[in-house]
């Protein structure tokens, strides 16, 4: 079973801003959108109440483990959990039942923190830009991670320049 990171985070290693996403990259969501598809990914409370805002539902073709002190109501399709040992067991019990062997963690940054000894893979849409932003991920939160793969984006639609990098644990 692997776990796996998705974040995007500009070059200073801003992720949010005023609980949104600072910028505007179509490949990336498409990107995201495939890569979770089928499998359960792991949030916090802010990361899916802003999901709802946006689109008035839980992610579509996945299953939403969102840790939180304040459970919301329970759906076929959202699990609430209290702690990220009990995200954990929740994920991989999903990836049992859908003969699947990945799930991701999707944020926001404490989420990303709690859950950072799961995970094997870090797959990470680097901004290439200094942007200003009121959450960012922590000193050191790739350390242990080496680069695998780097891709630089041809993004025309986007606003920013930006790369796809797979970072995996003590990968070579």
């Amino acid at each position: 079973m692997t776990v796996s990171m998705l974040v995007a985070a500009a070059e200073n290693d801003v992720i949010g801003n005023d609980g949104r996403i600072p910028w505007r990259l179509p490949a990336d969501m498409r990107r995201f959108a495939a890569m979770t598809s089928g499998h359960p990914v792991v949030m916090g409370r802010v990361t899916y109440d802003s999901i709802i805002a946006k689109l008035g539902r839980p992610l579509p073709r996945r299953h939403s483990v969102v840790i939180s002190q304040r459970p919301g109501l329970p759906t076929g399709s959202v699990t609430w959990v209290a702690s990220p040992s009990a995200a954990a067991e929740a994920a991989e019990s999903l990836c049992e039942r859908l003969e699947r062997c990945e799930w991701f963690v999707i944020g926001g940054a404490s989420i990303y923190q709690q859950m950072m000894t799961y995970v094997e893979a870090i797959h990470l849409t680097r901004v290439h830009a200094h942007v200003t932003g009121d959450t960012a991920m922590p000193s050191g939160w790739t350390d242990g991670f080496s680069l695998v793969t780097a891709e630089r984006v041809i993004d025309t639609a986007a606003e920013l320049s930006y790369s796809f990098i797979h970072l995996g644990r003590g990968a070579r």
